[in-house]
């Protein structure tokens, strides 16, 4: 399985290698694209957005220098040597600085502007200074992996947290079965509180309404570790009240990680001998499909396995989770599992 793993990034790596040789030209000197096909090199005297016109010299078929001009409706696009741009072909993906998301043709560019040909849209003039990143999509429109947006998800798989923290005003929203609610958010870059109901307890005229209250604080410690500690609590009113203190560890990056946590829960005050083991993970496929997977051992009282495994789609703010809960004695009724779906929206930054 290693070697596996290894020879298909080693593939991956190499096909992003050759796209970028294949959509990546760099001149070393002022060059225009005409849109009739023609490239010229030259030396661009003006080519002031005011104007109508780009002026040029380049040498003739006769070996002089001649000096013409072009109107800006007849260019593709302008390379100039003073302010170094590598010019690549196709569609473009073009993220300003203000997270504004562009997808279009590049059809001219000078020192400090950008001409943009947006579906639907028309002609878009750009300031340079405004463009944080231009990515090539190339014919199948793809985000290259290294400008997908970050997981906006990473501190959580399914129930479970992982140890990686709500950044200070980061916080999300999640249903469950459209019954049970979570809020979480971070009140520092290390620590988050949460809490939550369900509407079945909430709106019961019998029942006192289950709510639950969670904190959790994480760290990074290495490049690719972070630590954490928490708690849950979940109660009814002069009823009972149940939770769980744990630690975590997650190691990995952001889109593909692998965390371990150990718990010890309690009823009505009294804890439990044997801690509750959680083994859980996530893995980026692409730039908005996750594979998810939380496996608890529980000590009930022997030791019991419940399983889960699924697929998350998220985008910048919304993410749903499909998966499926297992065990022995839930396979032999359903081999695949009881399904398991959320619905999650991030809140703040």
């Amino acid at each position: 399985m290693k070697k596996f793993i290894l020879l298909i990034a080693i593939v991956f790596g190499g096909l992003l290698i050759q796209a970028q040789d294949q959509n990546t030209m760099t001149y070393n000197q002022d060059t225009i694209w005409l849109k009739a096909g023609l490239v010229m090199p030259c030396t661009i005297i003006e080519d002031s957005s005011n104007s109508e016109y780009i002026y040029v010299n380049y040498v003739s078929s006769a070996g002089q220098i001649s000096r013409s001009r072009f109107a800006w409706s007849q260019v593709k696009t302008a390379h100039k040597q003073s302010y170094p741009f590598v010019w690549k072909y196709g569609e473009q993906r073009v993220e300003l600085k203000n997270g504004i998301i562009l997808i279009g043709t590049v059809l001219s560019e000078t020192e400090t502007q950008m001409e943009l040909q947006i579906v639907d849209l028309g002609i878009l003039t750009i300031e340079k200074e405004k463009i944080k990143s231009i990515v090539p999509l190339g014919q199948t429109k793809k985000t290259p992996k290294a400008y997908w947006f970050k997981n906006p998800h990473a501190t959580r798989l399914l129930f479970a947290p992982t140890a990686i923290p709500l950044k200070k005003g980061e916080g999300y929203y999640q249903n469950i079965y459209i019954v049970a609610n979570m809020f979480n958010y971070g009140v520092a870059n290390n620590f988050s509180i949460g809490g939550g109901f369900d509407f079945i307890t909430l709106f019961s005229e019998d029942m006192a309404p289950l709510l639950n209250v969670n904190i959790k604080s994480g760290f990074q410690v290495s490049e690719n570790l972070h630590l954490g500690v928490g708690g849950l609590y979940v109660g009814m009113i002069d009823e009972f009240s149940a939770g769980i203190i744990y630690g975590l560890g997650t190691y990995g990056s952001y889109n593909t990680n692998a965390t371990l946590g150990l718990g010890w829960g309690f009823v009505d005050g009294t804890f439990q001998e044997k801690p509750f083991i959680m083994i859980g993970g996530m893995a980026r496929v692409s730039e908005k499909l996750w594979l998810v997977s939380e496996n608890w051992i529980v000590p009930t009282p022997e030791y019991y396995l419940v399983v889960s495994y699924g697929l998350r789609f998220a985008a910048k703010r919304i993410a749903v989770d499909l998966a499926f809960i297992n065990s022995k004695d839930i396979y032999q009724e359903l081999f695949i599992g009881i399904p398991f779906v959320d619905f999650v929206i991030k809140l703040g930054k």
